[in-house]
């Protein structure tokens, strides 16, 4: 291969079988589907406006909802005081989705297809078309690089940027999220803004506004790209100076742009004032920003959604910010404004670990620009002495195993979780390919006995409900005996109570434990039945510890179920069961016990 950095076509062959053979979410109609959660409420305003004409009230929605098993999220719209459903999203991908949208809608009767928006024509089409997006926007992200970088350090840096980072989930696997398109729209934002500095015209610049404006139009906060065509170049006075003749000189189409930008933005005040009478609406109703307390420690480093911790290979970019005044300091400024303002924005945010994903999955967007520093520190590697290339060279190597790892068993076996993370779960599990089903535990305690064998075993408590009067009646086949206590749904207290006035002598670690059933299973994860375990001090609660047992118990499965937890060290004289539900599907639980042991 004479151009190293052509790779970028092997990325986006390997890109493409990834996502047809690997996982291929267009072929499902299930919660699986590429329109589904949150792309479903980015699409929801096409099938609205050009199949049911229906932007008001979307009384769709329910309908696809319950034909499609989740495909449609109620959540995705709210009323508004108008009496309309207003979307919660923005319009910006809705507008990049419309291209495909109309293939598949103009294809889907003459395939045999229902032409109602959610049928396989339309889940082909968004899947298919995020992938052509992806192609154009590492198209675009390598001719960037080109322009500061040589052909092999281009190279590197996208490979790495794909196999080593989270980038490759939302290229391959879910092409439909805002972070796909957003990388594009940066990636062409960056190469405008390059050749209008070179030559200016009002095509590049039109173009700029346009591109400016569907960023702000798809996430509002990424109004901050405006930042890079405004700081590009600027690094001393003397090129202050020369922005200022630029600006008299080309005046009138840096107008142009802006006047572009703002076109764009308004397609959302048309749909609002439409809709609701009013030209702003905040959607997010309760939602905002926790703008004096931001969450740099959960988002950098925590086990939940750490950007650090999930996608290590990010930390060469921000290193190689502090390299850019030194070795490409006509990038700096863009580069470092651009990315604080992007990270502070991203970690403010009230819900900051953003939904299910892989780590920070908010910041993907941003790596168009960090690929510079990203490169910058490649290429200073590359310079370096053997010991240093070397231990760079390793650690590249495990963080793209690393990748690897989470992508595969996020997607195939379940091990990541694509949220409720935890430090003691991660720690447990990974580089595993293989674990126990009792290890789920730990994304609820942090506290697990794993000792071979239990000493001085003493049983303080047991309840088979064979004496207890009250008859338990719900659809699912009784444990034991004549009786089983059924867990049903009650949102606001406690639903069973059991308890013990016998604290251990002397043993370290109590186990709780019970044999339950499940008919069906709560797909809600936090809805479903949580076992509890309490211990208080003349009704002072000392400790508490749950598990939420729909992790660990299969569909129409009977198993043992337990909880193990270190005795607390303030004095206490009870242990209590409880469970608690906000689940419609009950569960059979029986033979309860309490132990304590060493």
């Amino acid at each position: 291969m004479k151009s190293p950095s052509r790779i970028v076509w092997i990325v986006c062959c390997v890109m493409l079988v990834a996502s047809q053979a690997y996982l291929p979410r267009w072929v499902n109609s299930n919660f699986l589907a590429t329109i589904s959660w949150d792309v479903s409420g980015y699409y929801i305003y096409l099938p609205a406006t050009f199949i049911y004409k229906d932007l008001k009230k979307v009384k769709f929605k329910h309908d696809i909802h319950e034909k499609y098993a989740n495909a449609s999220h109620t959540y995705q719209t709210f009323t508004h005081e108008s009496g309309n459903e207003v979307a919660k999203y923005s319009a910006g991908l809705a507008v990049q989705y419309m291209p495909f949208f109309l293939i598949a809608h103009t294809l889907a009767e003459p395939l045999g297809y229902e032409a109602d928006g959610y049928t396989l024509p339309y889940q082909c089409g968004v899947h298919w078309g995020g992938l052509l997006v992806a192609m154009i926007g590492l198209y675009f992200a390598r001719k960037n690089l080109l322009e500061f970088f040589d052909d092999t350090t281009t190279a590197i840096t996208l490979f790495l940027l794909f196999f080593g980072t989270n980038y490759w989930n939302y290229a391959a696997f879910d092409t439909a999220m805002t972070h796909n398109y957003l990388f594009t729209n940066y990636a062409l934002l960056i190469w405008t803004t390059i050749q209008f500095y070179k030559s200016p015209d009002w095509r590049k610049a039109l173009f700029i506004g346009f591109l400016v404006g569907l960023a702000a139009l798809t996430r509002p906060t990424e109004i901050i790209a405006a930042l890079i065509p405004l700081l590009w170049g600027l690094h001393d006075i003397h090129s202050f100076r020369e922005r200022g003749t630029f600006l008299k000189k080309n005046g009138a189409k840096i107008l142009g742009a802006a006047a572009t930008c703002l076109a764009v933005g308004s397609i959302q005040l048309i749909y609002w004032k439409y809709v609701t009478g009013d030209w702003l609406v905040y959607s997010y109703e309760e939602e905002g920003f926790h703008w004096l307390a931001p969450h740099f420690k959960e988002c950098f480093i925590g086990s939940r959604k750490g950007w650090f911790t999930y996608t290590p290979m990010m930390i060469f970019s921000v290193l190689g910010i502090f390299l850019l005044p030194k070795f490409k300091k006509r990038l700096f400024l863009p580069v470092f404004i651009v990315s604080i303002l992007a990270i502070y924005i991203t970690f403010s945010w009230h819900c900051w670990w953003y939904g299910g994903g892989i780590g920070q999955r908010a910041m993907v967007q941003h790596y168009a620009l960090l690929l510079l520093p990203f490169a910058t520190f490649v290429e200073q590697a590359r310079k370096a002495k053997l010991p240093l290339k070397l231990i760079f060279g390793l650690l590249c190597g495990m963080f793209i195993y690393y990748n690897v790892w989470l992508m595969h068993n996020m997607h195939k076996t379940g091990i990541v979780k694509a949220d409720g993370m935890t430090r003691a779960y991660l720690r447990k599990v990974i580089g595993r390919w293989n674990i126990e089903e009792t290890d789920f535990k730990l994304l609820d305690t942090n506290e697990e006995f794993s000792g071979r064998k239990r000493k001085n075993l003493k049983r303080l408590y047991t309840n088979d409900f064979e004496s207890d009067s009250t008859n338990y009646n719900c659809d699912i086949p009784l444990i034991n005996g004549k009786n089983s206590f059924c867990i049903t749904k009650h949102p606001q207290s406690p639903i069973g109570f059991f308890g013990t006035p016998h604290a251990p002598n002397g043993n370290r670690w109590i186990r709780v434990g019970g044999t339950f059933r499940y008919e069906k299973n709560e797909w809600t994860l936090w809805k479903s039945p949580q076992f509890i375990v309490r211990f208080l001090h003349n009704k002072k609660e000392v400790k508490v510890n749950k598990i939420l047992i729909a992790r660990l118990l299969a569909f129409q499965e009977t198993q043992e179920i337990f909880i193990d937890v270190t005795v607390p060290k303030p004095p206490y004289n009870r242990v209590e069961i409880l469970f608690w539900s906000d689940s419609e599907f009950p569960v059979r639980v029986d033979d309860l016990y309490i132990e304590s042991f060493n």
